[in-house]
């Protein structure tokens, strides 16, 4: 089991997607973490050593997420500031708050369906 901490950024991957996420906290008896989306990376390739960047996409503000620990990987603080610059000030538009929603929602069923047929 991995051992972060609050505050933490964590990162959870998926094909050619990367969820940045700040730790909000642990669960270790469920073995959960329940974190905050910061930052959803796409890639255009799945292969780590061709990955370009395709977009960053802004999803503070949107739901929180309980998932399972293991999926989670630490991150470097270099790897997440790579992304963070890149982040605009947030405006509460309403349309780019639900575009946001709706992106983290279909990111976690794809995560959902990759791995409920393992």
């Amino acid at each position: 089991m991995r051992h972060f901490k609050p505050s933490e950024i964590v990162c959870l991957d998926s094909q050619n997607n990367s969820l940045y996420c700040e730790v909000i906290e642990v669960l270790e008896e469920q073995e959960k973490c329940w974190t905050r989306p910061v930052i959803l990376v796409n890639y255009s390739s799945e292969d780590n050593s061709q990955r370009i960047i395709q977009s960053v996409l802004d999803l503070r503000f949107t739901s929180d997420l309980l998932w399972n620990l293991d999926f989670f990987r630490p991150v470097f603080d270099t790897e997440y500031f790579n992304f963070c610059y890149q982040l605009s000030d947030f405006e509460f538009d309403e349309i780019k708050l639900n575009s946001a929603k709706k992106t983290l929602r279909n990111f976690i069923e794809q995560i959902w369906k990759i791995h409920s047929t393992k």
